[in-house]
């Protein structure tokens, strides 16, 4: 790593990760956002080797590419509450004594 201030960067990130103030998630975001705009980061030749390194010490999850993704046929639940007004009346008194 050629850049010393990814280095202070990913100490300081990671300290945070170990403290659970931060995600190891969130850390490799910040992480991209630092090298797109670090010149010195983008012509590191060396730093996507570390960097795949680093994920395995911080365990960030991997992606699950997307023909995994149709197995589990995730969908999202909806869940609806409505009560009509006869069960609010049926519990009105009961309502009303706890506040009493």
């Amino acid at each position: 790593m050629k850049c010393d201030r990814l280095k202070v960067l990913i100490r300081d990130w990671y300290q945070e990760v170990r403290n659970f103030t931060l995600s190891p998630i969130k850390m490799m975001e910040l992480i991209k956002k630092h090298i797109k705009n670090c010149e010195i980061c983008q012509h590191d030749e060396d730093l996507p080797l570390e960097l795949d390194q680093l994920k395995e010490i911080i365990r960030v999850p991997y992606d699950i590419p997307i023909q995994n993704e149709e197995l589990f046929n995730l969908e999202e639940n909806e869940y609806v509450y409505n009560e009509s007004e006869d069960t609010l009346e049926y519990f009105k008194d009961d309502i009303l004594k706890d506040y009493s």
